[in-house]
């Protein structure tokens, strides 16, 4: 069946605000978090029917997801329809940091190497010293999140259109699923939407980017038919004429690599700041087990959208620093409260 993706940041966070590192340690939602996730959870709401929700456990992630929830649900009511449920998988979680953990972004004092590469041989002597988790094993839950719950749904029937799914989780963990989806996906198979390629100049595929919070990549996953055939069904597609994308040799080669050892190189760890532009830059896993699973063969997908943030058009943080601070369920807004006085 057809499937429409959303591939969905959590909201902004108190660690994120105060440029800590925060992987599996369950940063909060500051206020200004919460008003995005709810501003996505309108949109989505008003303009998607959303058949899947999968999301990270950590708070940061699992809130958003229930702000997506919650207007699906509103939706779904309205016309009795049954329950929509947000299904958590721990595979989805950020990165581990280990020592770094809630520890600031450290400085750049040498331009060879990133401030938190001088800051592991600093310290990586240091008793009870963890260091961080490894993208190969970053890679292996990004492709048991693949085979265990997305590309089984390929074969699991729908009604309307096909799936839309959202997944809901981190920046640093969604590089890699979307690094991970793409070895998956047919080389020539890839186009994308004109207006991602006006808005976005020389993009690359395997470096799409970071996303923001609750910034969103949106794909559209089709089956291929031959484009003369009068049978096609109408959520078929037909290769288009002109390729516009598809993985560059080097990413390839790239899969072919398998690290033993730590790299020191700031490149292939990452961004220095896990929330802002994180991706991987290698894989770990060797390109004859990543094409030992399974492949979408027979399906073209089409970028929709790259870090998209149209819901958060028109959106503006509380002053006082109101909106940075830790968003506390039972607080009340003046002009809801006032609201209540008034219907009282």
């Amino acid at each position: 069946m057809p499937m429409r993706l959303f591939l969905i940041r959590h909201g902004e966070t108190v660690d994120n605000v105060a440029g800590l590192y925060a992987g599996v340690r369950d940063s909060a939602l500051t206020n200004y978090g919460v008003e995005q996730a709810t501003k996505l959870g309108d949109y989505l709401g008003r303009t998607t029917k959303i058949t899947h929700i999968y999301a990270s456990p950590l708070q940061r992630a699992h809130k958003t997801a229930q702000a997506v929830h919650c207007h699906q649900q509103s939706q779904r009511k309205a016309v009795n329809e049954t329950d929509l449920d947000i299904v958590l998988v721990s595979a989805l979680i950020e990165q581990d940091f280990g020592y770094y953990e809630g520890k600031g972004f450290f400085a750049r004092s040498d331009p060879k190497k990133s401030g938190r590469d001088a800051h592991y041989d600093d310290h990586k002597n240091d008793p009870g010293f963890v260091d961080v988790e490894s993208k190969e094993s970053i890679c292996k839950r990004a492709d048991a999140f693949l085979d265990h719950h997305l590309l089984p749904l390929f074969d699991a029937p729908s009604t309307g259109e096909g799936h839309v799914v959202a997944v809901v989780s981190h920046g640093i963990l969604l590089s890699n699923l979307w690094r991970r989806l793409l070895l998956r996906l047919p080389r020539k198979s890839l186009t994308i939407a004109p207006e991602v390629t006006v808005a976005r100049d020389n993009l690359v595929l395997e470096h799409l980017g970071g996303w923001s919070n609750t910034g969103y990549l949106e794909l559209m996953i089709r089956k291929i038919v031959i484009a003369e055939s009068e049978n096609r069904a109408p959520n078929d597609v037909a290769i288009p004429t002109q390729e516009v994308g598809s993985v560059t040799a080097e990413f390839v080669a790239e899969a072919d690599v398998s690290q033993t050892t730590r790299s020191t190189s700031a490149a292939s760890r990452g961004a220095s700041s896990p929330f802002h532009n994180a991706s991987v830059t290698s894989s770990s896993i060797p390109t004859s087990a990543a094409l030992s699973r399974r492949q979408l063969i027979g399906y073209a997908t089409t970028i929709v959208a790259v870090d998209s943030k149209q819901h958060l058009v028109g959106l503006k943080r509380q002053r006082g620093g109101i909106g940075r601070l830790a968003h506390d369920e039972g607080q009340k807004k003046l002009d809801s409260f006032f609201k209540k006085r008034r219907v009282e």
